[in-house]
């Protein structure tokens, strides 16, 4: 039997996105991946890289790209860099996986997508809550045709999003939670939908206390003669959790107070901090890799959770599918199905979800050879939807879509 190959996984950007990847993820470890090398300006970061792993560090991502032991690069830096460490990652023949939103703009997305075409390398648009196993079930069940055609999605989330201590910059460019929470939920209804979203119809709401967009809602049409509707509030009043038995996002139980926690805290920073922003940057640092082991107080600010404590399927709001036969939604361990027989209860497999699962498709695609599902299209499609949400909101009109790709 052939010995499985190793692939070298090296993280440019060590923040808050690679810090849930090790307390979230502990079959992470478990991919036919070995994580040799970071890089990143938080030298502490750098240091307990190093210490954990013993992979090499680097100041600069250049240096990283042209480290002959790294096969695939993720890239976890500010939104607004992906494009160019991206290209960098693929003009020295690494294969990349980006961190949502893929960039900043569609035109950036075409020259990472032609890059990696001519470069012959795989690239990944991630993280995305629609690799979390309810939602690939969903997909499954209905192109699996059992319950019918899909007639209907709707899909939506209320939570603390922009409430957390997100320095005001980064909040800002992304829209609020547009760009940043956006791509969950787009993917979640683009991929049980058929991928392919013909026009829709958005509006924004805004959040005064972070001068940005709150959130928004949208009508989407599919190519299929599907539709859905998505709703997502990011200012911390109503919490979803509340009709999904208090199972927090990342599948443990969430704390009630969670919201009213979040608010009270931003309030206190926005009325007695001398500096705003050096405040909202040390508390963000409090949730970053290397920074210190993680506090029950930290994990509590931010909504997080370590693995021990995920003891239910992780979900992004509420998600209930209409099909010709029958109607899917998720619950806390898995699906039920409303179908002619009555209500059956699908239990799920926790492991292999989200940022573990799409490491594992970007790792047989590469060693496969093949095509990979959430692809650099993919991901393109998904920020054009959120970009059509933007400008529908402004010009109170339908837009129609030209970069969307199918399932």
């Amino acid at each position: 039997m052939a010995e499985q190959r190793i692939l070298g996984l090296g993280f440019i950007g060590v923040g808050q996105a690679v810090a849930r990847i090790f307390q979230q993820y502990p079959d992470i470890e478990k991919l036919p991946y070995r994580f040799v090398a970071a890089c990143d300006l938080r030298q502490h970061s750098l240091d307990r890289f190093e210490n954990q792993f013993g992979g090499r560090t680097y100041r600069n991502a250049l240096q990283l790209c042209l480290d002959p032991n790294v096969d695939v690069v993720y890239i976890a830096t500010p939104p607004e860099m992906h494009k160019d460490h991206c290209l960098l990652a693929i003009a020295n023949g690494k294969h990349v996986i980006v961190e949502k939103p893929m960039a900043l703009s569609l035109s950036d997305c075409r020259e990472m997508i032609e890059a990696a075409d001519a470069q012959g390398v795989k690239l990944m648009a991630g993280h995305t809550h629609s690799f979390d196993a309810p939602i690939r079930k969903i997909s499954e069940i209905v192109r699996s045709g059992d319950l019918g055609g899909v007639l209907m999605i709707n899909s939506w989330n209320f939570n603390d999003f922009n409430a957390r201590p997100w320095p005001t910059s980064e909040l800002i460019s992304t829209y609020g939670p547009l760009l940043n929470q956006g791509p969950h939920q787009i993917d979640i209804v683009r991929q049980i939908g058929g991928g392919v979203v013909r026009s829709l119809r958005g509006t924004t709401i805004w959040d005064e206390s972070r001068q940005c967009i709150g959130g928004y809602s949208a009508l989407l049409e599919f190519e299929n003669g599907a539709s859905a509707s998505i709703s997502y509030d990011a200012r911390a009043y109503f919490d979803t959790a509340e009709l999904y038995g208090w199972v927090g996002e990342g599948g443990a139980l969430r704390d009630p107070e969670t919201n009213l926690r979040s608010r009270k805290n931003l309030d206190s920073l926005l009325h007695a901090s001398d500096d705003l922003e050096k405040a909202l940057e040390e508390q963000k640092e409090h949730g970053r890799y290397g920074a210190s082991e993680p506090t029950p107080e930290m994990l509590k600010l931010w909504g997080y959770t370590l693995a021990e404590n995920v003891i239910h399927q992780p979900f992004f709001g509420i998600t209930v599918v209409s099909c010709e036969r029958g109607a899917i939604r998720q619950y806390s361990d898995g699906l039920i199905i409303y179908g002619a027989e009555g209500r059956t209860e699908i239990p799920l497999d926790r492991s292999m979800r989200g940022r573990a699962a799409e490491l594992l498709e970007l790792y047989k695609g590469i060693v496969n050879d093949e095509p990979i599902f959430h692809d650099g299209r993919w991901g393109q499609a998904t920020l054009e939807v959120c970009f059509a949400i933007l400008e529908s909101a402004e010009n109170h009109a339908d837009v129609s879509m030209i970069y969307q790709v199918p399932v």
